[in-house]
């Protein structure tokens, strides 16, 4: 190969590696010391403290083509097998949000949750904007 195309492709290496989006950007996005998503992949045994007032839920995460997915379960039968929307794993925090029946009316109310990972235990919280309320969950492998 001569020198010319040496520096082409060396040049060529620079922008792939530097460019937004580029293998660099992408090892840079994943947090150190992270999990893969089957390591969250399964059901999971979560309990929502609402001001005193305690909801057990269970949250099924998986994969469908190749992305993540889940459903989520409440133990008292206000909602069953709910999809959650846009489920995102950064390799220590699970975010999504969900629409379900919520208490005290029974109205469907949209509510996301930001829950961070460590062993095989969640924390974090649920946010219901519509009613000013933001509360925590814990969880644990079922």
């Amino acid at each position: 190969m001569n020198k010319k195309r040496i520096i082409l492709v060396l040049m060529a290496a620079g922008i792939v590696f530097s460019a937004p989006g580029g293998i660099a950007a992408r090892a840079q996005d994943v947090p150190a010391g992270s999990e893969t998503v089957e390591a969250i992949l399964g059901s999971w045994a979560l309990e929502v403290d609402a001001e005193g007032e305690f909801y057990d839920l269970t949250l099924v995460l998986s994969l469908k083509e190749g992305r993540l997915a889940g459903e989520l379960s409440e133990a008292n039968g206000w909602f069953s097998n709910v999809p959650l929307a846009e489920p995102a794993w950064d390799g220590k925090i699970l975010k999504f949000t969900v629409v379900t029946p919520t208490p005290p009316d029974g109205a469907d109310r949209t509510w996301s949750a930001e829950m961070k990972k460590s062993e095989d235990r969640w924390a974090g919280w649920i946010a219901l904007p519509e009613l000013g309320m933001s509360v925590p969950v814990t969880g644990a492998r079922r």
